[in-house]
């Protein structure tokens, strides 16, 4: 961790993402038109992006993914809205399956290795548009986090920052369940996400939460027993295709800070 990253009061640090994410087959690109009840997150998050860069006319202009570590989403931004994608992670495993994910998508783009407080000089100001997913509740001061965030906009570039609630279901999960994965977070709700975009001099747009319910993020898959994570995963993932069908039909509850598993907020540096 550098001195910048501590200072800001980094929770998880390179150790515990070199961990999460060594011995892992890299993800597929995320494909937002594939069928099936289990695109179900990715497709809502595809909304998300819809909305977040509705008249941008984002064909070729500039996007840095902050934290882009092992990325599904970079080749997918590129894709689907034309934009020219760069990386930044401060890992070194992270950024070479960044790498190799891109390439495997066939996808230009630039991967750094940097951390986000320290930004390479040709980076300042040069972006349209900054995308974080699950990065700036990782850190203390979740305002400073996103205002080193936004040094890598243009004036009138937008941001697009995504977190886990963690002041609802998932966090209270997470804290008896895996305490660890809880600690490295700081639990936000909306409203102090969208009051952290604004102590960091952004002009907020919206923020919502997003969908009902996402068990997938419980942690299931971790319980170290096989006799109880198989049943575990099992009826998680029965669960998971029962609300997913209940929210297609418009019989699921409506986001809300309890238990939806997800905030987005969208800004725009002045």
């Amino acid at each position: 961790m550098s001195n910048a990253a501590s200072s800001a009061g980094d929770k998880a640090g390179k150790a515990h993402w070199n961990q999460v994410w060594s011995n892992r087959s890299l993800p597929k690109p995320v494909d937002p038109h594939a069928r099936g009840l289990r695109q179900y997150v990715r497709q809502a998050f595809h909304r998300e992006f819809v909305r977040a860069f509705e008249g941008m006319g984002t064909k070729g202009q500039r996007l840095l993914e902050i934290g882009c570590g092992r990325s599904a989403w970079l080749p997918y931004l590129a894709r689907e809205f034309g934009f020219q994608v760069s990386g930044l992670d401060y890992t070194e495993i992270g950024c070479a399956q960044e790498r190799d994910i891109l390439a495997s998508a066939g996808i230009p783009g630039e991967i750094v290795c940097a951390d986000l407080f320290e930004p390479p000089e040709r980076f300042v100001g040069a972006f349209d548009a900054v995308v974080s997913l699950g990065v700036v509740e990782h850190f203390e001061d979740t305002a400073g986090c996103l205002r080193a965030c936004a040094r890598y906009l243009r004036p009138g570039g937008r941001i697009v920052t995504e977190i886990p609630n963690m002041r609802g279901l998932v966090g209270w999960v997470a804290k008896v369940t895996d305490r660890p994965t809880y600690d490295v977070h700081v639990p936000l709700d909306r409203e102090a996400l969208v009051k952290a975009h604004r102590d960091a001099g952004l002009h907020v747009l919206r923020s919502d939460y997003i969908l009902p319910l996402d068990v997938s993020l419980f942690g299931v898959g971790s319980i170290g027993s096989r006799w109880l994570r198989l049943p575990a995963v099992g009826a998680a993932s029965a669960v998971a295709e029962l609300v997913w069908a209940l929210d297609a039909r418009g019989l699921a509850p409506r986001p809300n800070a309890v238990t939806s598993p997800y905030i987005f907020c969208v800004a725009e540096k002045s």
